[in-house]
């Protein structure tokens, strides 16, 4: 669940400097890591944050089901369906909470600005 969660975090935020670097005449790399090293902070409290759920769930959740048990079972409750999609689950919340980062946090995009202004 952690992989996936930063793995969507770091493809969001790629993607997203990508976009927004062209329009600021920027190098792609020197955009990512100004973006990052503005971000740093939104990304470890996003690993603590799954740090925590994780230390949590296992309180919530039958750990002994293994994933062919509950692909073989008929009707799954919705505990169940989280845990057989847990992978797919991280991605799509690490590729939003990312997405809504970049949309409405705009420190990184400040940032890169700030970079863009001086190299002009």
């Amino acid at each position: 669940m952690l992989i996936a969660f930063l793995l969507a975090q770091l493809l969001i935020a790629s993607i997203q400097v990508y976009n927004y670097q062209k329009d600021k005449n920027i190098g792609y790399f020197t955009a990512l890591k100004t973006y990052f090293a503005a971000e740093l902070g939104y990304f470890i409290i996003g690993l603590l944050a799954i740090g925590c759920i994780l230390f949590i769930l296992s309180d919530f959740v039958d750990l002994s089901t293994t994933r062919a048990d509950l692909l073989s079972k008929k009707d799954l409750t919705w505990k169940e369906d989280l845990r057989l999609y847990f992978k797919t689950a991280s991605l799509l919340l690490g590729g939003f909470v990312q997405y809504i980062a970049f949309v409405y946090k705009s420190k990184g995009k400040n940032a890169i600005d700030k970079i863009a202004d001086k190299l002009v």
